[in-house]
């Protein structure tokens, strides 16, 4: 097992982001979600020996700077190729969660010779159906203020055989991102929508989706699946918006298996 990296601090445009990295080998680049942060993906930083792992705070997340003023998904897409850059990471497979699912798509339609592989879990091509929590907190914000709505709808996200602990934790990760931060970064992807440039998506692709997912169904998981050429798709049973913290075997087993595909010499232990 790898002990746990230190945090380190990059500046792009004016902000700072705190980053994590560890390993040697092949780099997997993890994005989290809305609310969430680097934190979110620690269960899958020991997946094998061999990688290397990259983990990243948005801005107004984590211990990256406050940010509350809302940048488009491809800004930010593109503040992330410069961070690969600036830490000579080439070639890495992205892996993106929900919001950070949105961003590794565009990262990787930004620049597609870059990178190895996809994985995105969790995650829509579009919403224009508005059926995103967090855009139901963001609407039920105005009437009742952001903590009643997001207490109203925080457990739409999860299986009703989530673990109250799994719950709680979650729950008390998400709100250490202000509201504004929070509000600002649901402007930011109010409108994204990728459907008609997926098919340029041509590196080997893998779309985790979670059968009680209420945020992104399986149905969007599909579309996904769909509109990505020749992409593999993996729906986790009882399991919803956050396989990551409800089902971490599940997950990365679905990692595993794929990076597997990917590597001919990687070994399973």
């Amino acid at each position: 097992m790898m002990a746990n990296p230190m945090t380190q601090f990059l500046t792009i445009n004016g902000t700072s982001w705190a980053y994590t990295l560890s390993g040697k080998g092949r780099c997997l680049v993890f994005l989290h979600g809305w609310m969430c942060n680097q934190t979110f993906w620690n269960n899958q930083l020991n997946i094998e020996e061999g990688y290397q792992y990259l983990t990243l705070d948005f801005p107004g997340h984590g211990q990256s700077e406050k940010f509350h003023r809302s940048r488009s998904i491809k800004q930010v897409a593109q503040d992330v190729i410069r961070i690969l850059e600036k830490l000579e990471i080439n070639q890495p497979i992205l892996i993106g969660h929900s919001m950070g699912g949105m961003i590794a798509q565009q990262v990787y339609l930004e620049a597609k010779e870059r990178f190895d592989a996809l994985i995105l879990v969790s995650t829509i091509a579009a919403d224009t159906e508005n059926q995103l929590i967090s855009k139901r907190i963001q609407t039920d914000t105005n009437k009742l203020g952001f903590l009643t709505s997001f207490n109203i709808h925080f457990e739409d996200w999860f299986s009703t055989k989530t673990s109250n602990k799994v719950l709680q934790k979650v729950k008390s990760q998400m709100l250490l991102t202000e509201e504004a931060t929070s509000l600002a970064w649901v402007d930011s992807y109010t409108l994204f929508d990728l459907r008609d440039r997926l098919k340029e998506v041509t590196c080997p692709t893998l779309i985790i989706g979670t059968k009680s997912d209420n945020s992104a169904p399986p149905a969007q998981s599909k579309e996904l699946a769909t509109l990505i050429p020749n992409a593999f798709l993996t729906i986790i049973e009882d399991c919803g918006h956050f396989p990551m913290s409800e089902k971490p075997n599940e997950l990365n087993k679905a990692i595993k298996s794929f990076v597997k595909r990917l590597n001919p010499t990687y070994k399973d232990k």
